[in-house]
């Protein structure tokens, strides 16, 4: 099928004529797959862009208009629409390009679905475990780690000295790590 498709042949395009597609479809896609490529050498992502054209055009094929033009024309014309759309997709995502720290953050940001339900739980777990220590454990845990105040904060706040906020904060750990083996068995 070199060349442009004879007008005859159009009808099998709208109809879903298998062997027309057959035919279409083997002399375009390596020239789709090079137009792709010359946009973006990625082959996983030319490849998918290239699925996704012929997609669009077999979705698309009862709205296909002879008088507009060849079917050749139309399918590089769902083409060029992929490769816009495929911009303004990646003009709306944080560039790798200069500021990787600032690309770093924005994947670091949106936790994945599994990630956040790991943290979820992994949160419950540790207020259970919490709730079993004795009441100084708790609140020199909360101090140090929730409230982020030094031992130094924590024992002006309570009158004790900080080497014994430092040995209430030492036992409250071990305290804390051992309730939760108890609760959660490390996963294998």
């Amino acid at each position: 099928m070199n060349g442009q498709i004879k007008q005859q042949s159009w009808a099998g395009l709208a109809r879903g004529d298998a062997e027309f597609w057959r035919k279409l479809l083997h002399s375009e896609i390596p020239k789709l797959y090079g137009m792709f490529m010359r946009q973006w050498p990625n082959p996983s992502l030319v490849e998918e862009l290239v699925q996704k054209t012929v997609f669009d055009a077999v979705r698309g094929c009862a709205g296909f208009d002879p008088s507009k033009g060849c079917p050749e024309e139309w399918l590089f014309g769902i083409a060029r629409n992929n490769i816009r759309l495929e911009i303004r997709n990646r003009a709306s995502r944080p560039s790798v390009d200069g500021d990787i720290a600032g690309y770093i953050e924005a994947i670091d940001a949106a936790p994945l679905p599994d990630e956040i339900l790991e943290r979820v739980e992994t949160a419950q777990l540790v207020r259970t475990a919490l709730s079993k220590l004795d009441e100084r454990e708790q609140h020199v845990l909360r101090a140090k780690y929730i409230e982020n105040l030094s031992a130094r904060d924590i024992a002006s706040q309570t009158g004790a000295t900080e080497k014994a906020v430092h040995s209430l904060l030492y036992r409250a750990r071990e305290s804390l790590r051992l309730e939760l083996k108890r609760t959660a068995p490390l996963k294998k």
